[in-house]
């Protein structure tokens, strides 16, 4: 019997209207099975944004990244305990990786929440390294709602909620790792200036926040440092994705597909 590839099509999109129906009389039953949903639409959405309205490089053409593929670079990663709608499987995988391939002796994380990334980078990095996460304080209170999405306030009460019970907070490697809390947009980074070898910014996501965060971040690179940028997504978090296909203007700066992620640094 010859291939009909057009009967292949059309038996695969029958299934798939099939199961579109199914999907929506599951989430009229199950409602909070819908924003789950969602936010899987939003994200594969903004995938294809990302490629055809983002003005960032993409990391998988580096020599960088071609390198990492040839040494099958393993990391360790813990994918049972995430909120995947925090972060994806695959985001705190590729970050993993990052770490482990650049070997950074020094982290700065601006938005610690409730740590699950923070840890990453102490069980990825060398076994001297020094773990910095910056967070708001739990006696904090927001004075102007002008910087701060629905998002990003939801975010800073399960911040303040989180900071004793951390993912760290018991765990072998948490020795690596230094607690500092403040605003980051008042926050005095100098006394890291040039020392730091990665960054992650994942704090507010406003326009004016990411813009002093990452500001800041380039202050605090080290000679090989690299910034790494967390919600490079036009959906949920525009202005980190208009701050950053503006900056890249400026600078040479990666998307990661199928992440969220965009990076920096002079080694890509």
């Amino acid at each position: 019997m010859p291939f009909n590839k057009i009967g292949w099509y059309l038996v695969n999109l029958k299934n798939f209207f099939i199961a579109c129906v199914r999907i929506a009389i599951h989430c009229l039953l199950h409602p909070k099975d819908f924003s789950r949903l969602f936010f899987y639409f939003f994200s594969t959405i903004n995938e294809f944004y990302q490629v055809s309205h983002g003005k960032l490089n993409n990391f998988e053409q580096t020599p960088f990244f071609q390198q990492m593929k040839r040494e099958m670079v393993f990391v360790r990663s813990n994918v049972f305990n995430m909120e995947s709608i925090v972060t994806r499987p695959s985001e705190t995988q590729i970050l993993s990786a990052l770490v482990c391939q650049l070997k950074p002796k020094t982290i700065f994380e601006i938005g610690t929440y409730n740590g699950f990334t923070t840890l990453h980078f102490a069980y990825n990095a060398p076994e001297d390294s020094k773990i910095y996460t910056l967070d708001l304080p739990p006696d904090f209170e927001i004075k102007d709602r002008t910087d701060y999405s629905y998002d990003d306030l939801m975010v800073v009460e399960l911040s303040k909620k989180n900071i004793a019970r951390r993912v760290y907070k018991n765990d072998p490697m948490g020795h690596k790792i230094i607690e500092l809390f403040g605003d980051s947009k008042k926050f005095d980074f100098s006394p890291y200036y040039g020392k730091i070898d990665m960054v992650f910014i994942d704090g507010n996501h406003s326009y004016r926040y990411v813009k002093s965060d990452t500001e800041n971040a380039f202050k605090m690179l080290s000679s090989n440092g690299v910034i790494i940028w967390h919600d490079f997504d036009y959906i949920i978090h525009r202005d980190v994705f208009k701050f950053l296909n503006s900056l890249s203007e400026q600078y040479k700066i990666y998307s990661i597909p199928h992440t969220r992620f965009a990076v920096y640094g002079k080694q890509f």
